[in-house]
């Protein structure tokens, strides 16, 4: 007899068998939503976190050997003053720093010392080796400051001290601040050059120099002693020229001697010199005439920088020590337009257009 399923368990079977296949769906979508959640979680927590940076390679940089920069050397022996090279010292280091160079100072320079960094060497005087030194290093420019005669090799350069220019100098000055043009001075009677080319300065200014006022002289009026003679010598001979009374006098650095100086202070003068006042002429000292060998210095120095020697050049001249004081109640000074006059003359004396010895232009 076959069996007889009635509704009731006809439709629980049915129920069964629907409700597997929603289940194992059910389940799989639990499970892949699972897993999509597990996946969103690792990539939020992966994203959140700072990435470690990779580190970048280093490359070192490549060591490039620097070169020491040229020098400039001053040499200055121990006969020079100290005030002179300390004086030459700070012109010339400025000069070394504004061309990038080094500087340093030496009392004496060997041959086998000059090494090729070394572009300019200057000399407060020159040495008698100077031909030699600048043979042995013919890539450096050698200047001697002086005073002697010598023709310089292509990487030399002589800057030409003339005391003569000088002494012309201080005759036209002294003529030219002197009332009356009563000017005279103190020689020194070995150096005769020196002496008449103080003696044309004067001469050059005003020609016959001839006062109009008594006591009619004609000036310069000088006197002349052996450079040992003693002060007292000195006295008796400015007595002998203030005779016919003299308003500027020029005393050579050489005989100002502080027991002369002392005598002097006590006259009705004014005083040119060609060096530093005495400190007991001081009240009477109105200027002084000198050489300048480092302003001639600075002008070639370029020349010197390119490698391009060889040069005779001239010393400047300079005025200093200036004051203002009365002389027989009239005022003694160097104003601006007579500065001006007498730099005119110092261009011309440079440049060889006076000679100083019988004034021919």
């Amino acid at each position: 007899m076959p069996a007889i399923i009635t509704h009731r368990q006809s439709s629980g079977k049915i129920a069964r068998m629907t409700n597997q296949p929603v289940k194992r769906k059910i389940l799989i979508g639990i499970t892949l939503s699972l897993f999509l959640l597990s996946a969103a979680i690792s990539c939020n927590n992966f994203s959140s976190e700072d990435p470690t940076p990779m580190p970048e390679p280093t490359t070192l940089p490549t060591a490039i050997p620097t070169q020491a920069p040229d020098r400039v050397i001053l040499s200055a022996s121990a006969s020079i003053s100290q005030q002179a090279v300390a004086e030459a010292q700070a012109f010339i280091a400025q000069l070394a720093s504004s061309s990038n160079l080094e500087f340093e100072t030496r009392e004496q320079i060997l041959a086998g010392e000059i090494t090729p960094d070394v572009k300019v060497i200057v000399f407060l005087d020159q040495p008698d080796n100077l031909g030699s030194l600048a043979a042995s290093a013919p890539n450096t420019q050698f200047v001697a400051i002086s005073s002697q005669d010598w023709s310089p090799p292509a990487n030399g350069s002589i800057i030409k001290i003339n005391s003569d220019h000088s002494a012309f100098l201080a005759g036209f000055l002294s003529a030219m601040l002197a009332p009356n043009f009563r000017a005279g001075a103190l020689l020194i009677s070995e150096n005769n050059a020196f002496n008449q080319a103080f003696v044309n300065g004067v001469n050059y200014y005003c020609g016959i120099c001839a006062a109009i006022v008594y006591p009619l002289n004609t000036y310069p009026i000088i006197a002349q002693q052996p450079a040992a003679s003693p002060a007292a010598n000195w006295q008796a001979a400015f007595n002998e020229i203030n005779a016919g009374k003299i308003n500027v006098l020029f005393l050579p650095q050489e005989i100002a001697t502080p027991e002369l100086a002392a005598f002097l202070a006590t006259q009705d003068i004014a005083v040119v010199g060609d060096g530093p006042p005495p400190e007991e002429l001081s009240q009477k000292w109105v200027a002084t005439v000198s050489s300048d060998g480092l302003g001639a210095l600075q002008e070639i120095w370029p020349d010197l920088l390119n490698g391009a020697g060889g040069k005779i050049v001239n010393a400047n001249l300079t005025f200093s020590n200036l004051n203002y004081l009365n002389v027989e109640y009239q005022l003694v000074g160097i104003t601006m337009g007579k500065l001006q006059q007498l730099n005119e003359m110092v261009d011309v004396l440079r440049d060889g257009l006076i000679y100083p010895y019988t004034m021919t232009q």
